[in-house]
C-alpha cells in the first residue's frame, strides 16, 4: 500500500474518531433518591409464652386504636400527616379488614364494636369482656394510621452525565468541566422540582397480642408500608452543546407504524378527586397489613 493512501485512511480514522469523541449532544439522567424507606419486613415478636399456647387459640377479640377516638402516633410524634377526621369515619372499614383477614386465617372473631359494647353497658373491663365472651386473645390495635410523605431533608437528586446521540442514545459516560456541570444543573432543576413535590401514602399498624387467661402480652406485630407504585421520580434532558450556551434538543414523538393491527387503546380523562385516590391506596397498602399480620398470628412467622 502506497504511504498517500496509508496517511489519507489514517486521516479518516482520526478524523471519524475525533468526532465521536467531541459529539455536542449530552444525556442527563436525574433520579430522587430518598431517604425515607418502609422495612420490607414487619416487626413480629413472639414470646414464649405464645409459642406454647397458640395452638390453644381459637377465637379473638380486638380492640381498635385510640385514633378512633383521639389521636394517633403519627400526630403525637410528627411522622405523618394523619388526617384524623378521615379515620374516625372510617374505622369501623379498617377494622373490618382485619376481621376479615383473620376469619381468613380460620379464626373465629368476635366484632370489636361487640365487645367494646360489652365493656361500656356492662361496666366490664376488656380482659373481663373479652373473657365472658370466650376470647382466647386480643389484639389491641395501638395504630393504624395513614400518612402522607414528602421527601425528607436527606432527599437528593442523582444526575449522571453521558455523551448521546442526537436522538437521544447515551453512549459513554461523560466527564465535564464545573462550569459546563453546573449549565446541567440549572437546566434540569425546574423538571426536577416538577417531580419532587408530590406526596406518597403509607399505612402503618401496631398491635398487641393479649392473652386473655392472665392479661400478659405475648405477641407484638409492627409494620409501615408506603405505596410504591411510581419508583422513584426520574427525569431525562437532552442537550445541544455545540456552542458557548447548551440548549435542550426537542426529541420528535415516535411515529406509528403503518402497518395492520389488532386493537387500539383510547386514554380516559376524569377530573379525579385526590382525597380519593389516596384513601384507595390507603385501604390497599391497610389489606397488605392486615393480610400480613393474620397469616404471621396463625402460621408463627418472624
Amino acid at each position: 500500500m502506497k504511504p498517500g493512501w496509508i496517511l489519507a485512511i489514517a486521516a479518516c480514522w482520526a478524523a471519524l474518531t475525533g468526532c465521536a469523541a467531541r459529539t455536542p449532544y449530552f444525556l442527563i439522567e436525574s433520579r430522587l433518591v430518598e431517604g425515607l424507606r418502609a422495612s420490607e419486613r414487619p416487626d413480629v415478636t413472639e414470646t414464649s409464652r405464645f409459642r406454647a399456647v397458640q395452638d390453644e387459640i381459637r377465637k379473638l377479640g380486638l380492640r381498635p386504636p385510640d385514633v378512633c377516638a383521639d389521636q394517633g402516633m403519627s400526630q403525637a410524634s410528627g411522622a405523618g400527616a394523619l388526617q384524623l377526621g378521615v379515620l374516625r369515619t372510617r374505622c369501623g372499614v379498617e377494622m373490618a379488614e382485619l376481621e376479615r383477614a383473620l376469619t381468613r386465617a380460620g379464626y373465629e372473631v368476635v366484632s370489636w364494636s361487640a365487645l367494646r359494647q360489652r365493656v361500656e353497658t356492662r361496666d366490664q373491663s376488656l380482659l373481663e369482656a373479652a373473657s365472658a365472651l370466650g376470647i382466647d386473645l386480643v389484639l389491641q390495635v395501638n395504630a393504624l394510621e395513614r400518612m402522607e410523605l414528602r421527601p425528607g431533608r436527606d432527599a437528593r437528586w442523582e444526575r449522571s452525565f453521558y455523551r448521546a446521540t442526537q436522538q437521544g442514545e447515551p453512549r459513554d459516560s461523560a466527564a465535564v468541566s464545573r462550569a459546563r456541570a453546573a449549565d446541567f444543573d440549572r437546566l434540569i432543576g425546574a423538571r426536577e422540582a416538577s417531580l419532587g413535590a408530590g406526596a406518597r401514602i403509607g399505612a402503618s399498624i401496631n398491635v398487641s397480642g393479649v392473652w386473655v387467661e392472665s392479661g400478659s402480652a405475648i405477641w407484638f406485630y409492627e409494620w409501615t408500608r408506603i405505596d410504591d407504585a411510581g419508583g422513584d421520580a426520574a427525569v431525562e434532558l437532552l442537550l445541544d452543546c455545540e456552542g458557548e450556551v447548551c440548549s435542550e434538543v426537542r426529541r420528535p414523538d415516535p411515529q406509528p407504524d403503518d402497518g395492520p393491527v389488532t386493537g387500539s387503546v383510547a386514554g380516559v380523562s376524569q377530573a379525579g378527586d385526590p382525597p380519593d385516590e389516596a384513601q384507595a391506596i390507603f385501604a390497599s397498602l391497610v389489606r397488605e397489613l392486615v393480610t400480613d399480620l393474620a397469616g404471621r398470628l396463625a402460621g408463627g412467622a418472624s
